[in-house]
């Protein structure tokens, strides 16, 4: 039942944890490598896009070298509680092929263990360290009303 001095019928946890156990973290990417990312989280060929993993820095590293992303994902970790982790065990940069003007993407750990950039517009789409995503996508690549050459076309196209 709602108190009566309550501010939102329906107040909103603020205490944020990460909610995976580390036998459920996505593996930390390695450097040099390509990965799918989606934008928004959201699983589908048009939201796709490939990100280089070029650094994996520690907290403190990475607070030195990149103060300005560091003071984003602070900020970003309050306002988008539900989705990023208040503490993240490592910082992934990456030069991200979603928009050739803003190449720099920084991805951080979820609640949920995966990685999610932190860009503003751009760069701010879940990045698919396991693959698990994109194999997914191949593997129901049928519910999707594309001819067989299409989907030929799209699976190279997007193949690591």
């Amino acid at each position: 039942m709602r108190k009566k001095n309550s501010k939102h019928p329906y107040p909103l946890p603020t205490r944020t944890v990460l909610y995976s156990r580390k036998k459920d973290l996505e593996p930390i990417p390695e450097v040099g490598k390509k990965y799918h990312c989606f934008d928004d989280g959201k699983i589908r060929f048009s939201r796709i896009y490939f990100a280089e993993v070029t650094e994996v820095l520690g907290q403190m590293k990475f607070k030195k070298k990149y103060p300005q992303e560091f003071k984003q994902w602070i900020e970003k970790s309050k306002t988008h509680y539900w989705l990023y982790s208040r503490s993240t065990d490592k910082f992934v940069v990456a030069k991200c092929s979603e928009n050739e003007e803003e190449p720099l993407g920084v991805f951080v750990r979820t609640k949920q263990g995966g990685w999610f950039g932190i860009g503003s517009f751009f760069n701010s789409g879940v990045l698919d360290v396991s693959g698990k995503l994109f194999n997914g996508l191949i593997e129901n690549i049928d519910d999707f009303d594309y001819t067989e050459d299409e989907k030929k076309e799209l699976i190279e196209k997007w193949k690591l």
